[in-house]
C-alpha cells in the first residue's frame, strides 16, 4: 500500500512549506519523511485522501495548529552546549563590553537565540554571561530564545539534557549550574527560566516584530537550509530587529556578505561576526 502523498503533490505542499517558512524541501531527501506525516495525520484527522489533507492545511487552519504540526515533523533541532565556543567567547570578552560602555545605564542587554531549538544555545549563552560575570552585575541582559518547532520549545522550558547535549561542558561549570539525574542532566534552578523561550516564524513579520529590539542576534546554521531569497529576507528582518550598533553571529559555514551588504563584517580574534 502506497503513500497518500503522490510525487506531484509533493511538489504542492512543497512550495506550500516554502512560502510560510521558507524552508526548501528536496524530494529525493525529504519525501518519504514527509509521506509518512502525511499520513499519519490524515489517519488522526478521519481524511482518507491528500486532497482533503491538503485543503485542511491551507483553508482551515485558522489558529496554524496543524501547519505547527507539520513544522515540528520537519525541522532538524541537532545541537548541544558550547558548540562553537569561541563564539561565546567573544560575546562576553568583546562585544557586551563595548555595549555595556556604550549603551544607557538603564537600557538591558538584549540577544536573540533564532533558532533556539532545544535551549543549548541561549542556555550556553546564559552559561557564559555568569561564569564571566562582569557585565551581568552592573546591567540587565535578557536573552530570548525562539523556534519554529513547538514541541524543542517546550523541551527548552524543562531544560532537562542528555549526556551528548552536555559533553562539551567543562566539569566544573556542569558541576556548577547542572543536577546529575538517572538519565542525562537538569538544569538547575539559579539558570532555570532565565531565557524567555517563544515558539516564532522569521517569516511572520508580525511575530518577530512583536519581539521586540535586539542589541545581538544568534542565528548559526539557519540559513543553510533556505536559499538565496529566503536567506536575504531573514538577513534583512535580522537587520531590522537590531538596534544602531548591534551585531549578528552566524554559523562558521554561513556568511552575510554573500547575502546581503547591508552589516559591517569584523573579525575578532578568529570570529567573524557582522554589526549593522
Amino acid at each position: 500500500m502506497g503513500y497518500l502523498l503522490s510525487k506531484e503533490n509533493f511538489s504542492k505542499i512543497g512550495e506550500f512549506i516554502y512560502r510560510k517558512s521558507g524552508i526548501y524541501l528536496e524530494e529525493e531527501k525529504h519525501f518519504d519523511k514527509l509521506a509518512k506525516f502525511v499520513d499519519s495525520r490524515a489517519k488522526a484527522l478521519g481524511i482518507d485522501n491528500f486532497r482533503k489533507y491538503f485543503f485542511k492545511l491551507r483553508f482551515e487552519d485558522k489558529e496554524g495548529e496543524e501547519f505547527q504540526e507539520l513544522m515540528n515533523a520537519i525541522t532538524v533541532n541537532e545541537t548541544y552546549f558550547f558548540r562553537e565556543k569561541d563564539q561565546f567567547e567573544v560575546l562576553v570578552n568583546s562585544i557586551l563590553p563595548e555595549l555595556h560602555k556604550r549603551l544607557p545605564a538603564s537600557k538591558p542587554i538584549r540577544i536573540l537565540s533564532s533558532p533556539c531549538s532545544t535551549g543549548e544555545e541561549p542556555y550556553s549563552i546564559i552559561l557564559h554571561i555568569v561564569e564571566e560575570g562582569k557585565v551581568v552585575e552592573e546591567r540587565d541582559i535578557e536573552v530570548v530564545g525562539i523556534d519554529i518547532d513547538s514541541s524543542v520549545i517546550e523541551k527548552a522550558k524543562i531544560a532537562k539534557y542528555s549526556d551528548r547535549a552536555i559533553h562539551a561542558i567543562p566539569k566544573n561549570i556542569l558541576k556548577k549550574w547542572f543536577v546529575k539525574k538517572k538519565i542525562g542532566y537538569q538544569l538547575g534552578d539559579d539558570l532555570n527560566g532565565t531565557v524567555d523561550f517563544q515558539v516564532a516564524n522569521v517569516f511572520d513579520k508580525t511575530q518577530m516584530r512583536n519581539l521586540g529590539k535586539f542589541d545581538v542576534i544568534f542565528s548559526r546554521n539557519m540559513l543553510i537550509y533556505f536559499d538565496d531569497a529566503s536567506r536575504k529576507e531573514v538577513a534583512m528582518t535580522f537587520y531590522d530587529m537590531l538596534n544602531p550598533g548591534g551585531y549578528v553571529l552566524l554559523g562558521h559555514a554561513e556568511y552575510m556578505s554573500r547575502i546581503v551588504s547591508v552589516f559591517k563584517a569584523r573579525k575578532i580574534d578568529k570570529t567573524l561576526i557582522y554589526q549593522k
